[in-house]
């Protein structure tokens, strides 16, 4: 492919940082843009998870954000901010650079340095000299908020693939995910004592089967109940006979006790697969080693944006991370 066919910025994630990453592409004079969406429509996520009426923030949790890049949105309804973001696209006039139903399955760069991206449509493979990857954060696990010991770090997992046969195992999750590992554990068989974890004293997040198979389980004593608290802290135990030692887990009704693993099911399936096979570094919360001041990873030319990179899921904060990015880019594309 010749270069005047090969797009100056291929963006994934039609979400608040893809989005706004278009838009900054247009007023940073760079047209050659594409923008590759999974679902038939811009913020995907704000239309299936948002419940109608309620409010888009320009704050997260307490944290907040001061805009310093081109798009901008008035605080609002979930509807009011939709159409604040057609609104945007239509201005700007970039409505044919989204390309809705095409699920991006890989990245990599090739011998030339430019970056040839698989999508199942009829595009196939796409390329581009940059990439922003903007594919959000639903599913990535949370991060709790109290520090994971160094000691004990390979025994704080994110799934059962460390898990041995006999381990006394806590499970901290109150999803479907965490109700699969639970009573997955016990099904398996191979002598694991297993105990759910869910800060909340009742199972509402579950869907029907797994809900029924968890509360069954516990009544039968199957699997053991910490329900209605959350957890303090962990730390190592103290002079364990095993190395590396095992977890102390600290509750916040001042009860403790001691694992031979804990898991952790606190969102569904992660981005982590994808990021990886696009050859970026990741931190043992599944998220990209960037330059906070550019969004580039490790990788050169190929940027992460938005809820991806942090535990903070602000649409303002993705708005600033895709001004960044192209900004960086606009100027190493010259």
């Amino acid at each position: 492919m010749s270069l005047d066919k090969v797009f100056d910025i291929a963006i994934i994630g039609a979400g608040p940082g893809g989005v706004a990453s278009v838009i900054e592409a247009k007023l940073a004079g760079i047209d050659k843009v594409i923008c590759l969406e999974k679902s038939d429509n811009h913020h995907d996520m704000i239309r299936k998870f948002y419940k109608p009426g309620k409010r888009v923030d320009k704050d997260w949790q307490g944290k907040k954000f001061e805009f310093i890049g081109n798009v901008t949105f008035d605080e609002c309804l979930k509807e009011e901010f939709l159409e604040q973001m057609d609104k945007k696209i239509k201005d700007h006039g970039v409505e044919d650079k989204f390309k809705y139903n095409h699920h991006v399955y890989g990245v990599e760069k090739n011998s030339d340095g430019i970056f040839e991206i698989g999508a199942d449509h009829e595009l196939g493979v796409i390329q581009a000299k940059k990439v922003i990857v903007a594919i959000g954060r639903m599913g990535k696990p949370n991060k709790p908020g109290y520090k994971f010991p160094g000691k004990i770090r390979p025994r704080l997992n994110f799934n059962l693939d460390k898990v041995q046969p006999g381990e006394k195992v806590l499970v901290v999750g109150g999803g479907d995910t965490a109700g699969e590992y639970a009573y997955g554990l016990v099904d398996m068989d191979i002598g694991c004592d297993v105990t759910l974890n869910y800060r909340r004293a009742e199972i509402t997040r579950m869907n029907p089967t797994n809900k029924e198979i968890v509360e069954r389980y516990i009544k039968e004593g199957k699997i053991h109940s910490k329900l209605g608290v959350d957890i303090e802290k962990v730390e190592p135990v103290e002079d364990d006979e095993v190395t590396p030692p095992r977890v102390k887990v600290f509750y916040k009704d001042g009860t403790t006790d001691v694992f031979d693993r804990v898991v952790y099911a606190l969102g569904g399936t992660s981005p982590v697969d994808f990021l990886k096979n696009c050859g970026i570094n990741l931190n043992e919360w599944g998220e990209p080693e960037h330059n906070e001041e550019t969004m580039e990873t490790n990788v050169e030319g190929l940027y992460t944006i938005g809820d991806v990179v942090t535990s903070a899921g602000s649409i303002a904060l993705a708005f600033n991370h895709a001004y960044q990015a192209v900004q960086d880019i606009a100027k190493k594309l010259k």
